[in-house]
């Protein structure tokens, strides 16, 4: 199943999604627009997990779409250790 075609529930959407937030976040790191409160980048990167959280949803079937079912569990585990290390 080709994860570049249009046709096939916005699945190449979803990659300009990732790019779109990586460039976006690595845009707001760059402008040091980093809260004061010591938290660094973690409140970025969280935003930035928990949109594509929204493009790769728990709906996904692993048998049918493996490779976005891999990025969610991806995407949750990081989730999970920036969480972790923030204590929040």
């Amino acid at each position: 199943m080709s994860t570049d075609n249009p046709d096939n529930g916005g699945r190449t959407d979803r990659w300009q999604s990732m790019v779109m937030g990586a460039f976006h976040l690595d845009e707001a790191l760059d402008a040091k627009e980093l809260p004061g409160d010591g938290s660094g980048a973690a409140p970025h990167a969280l935003l930035y997990l928990d949109n594509l959280l929204e493009v790769f949803p728990s709906s996904m079937d692993p048998l049918e779409d493996f490779e976005g079912y891999a990025v969610r569990r991806m995407l949750l585990a990081m989730r999970r250790a920036l969480v972790h290390q923030g204590g929040h």
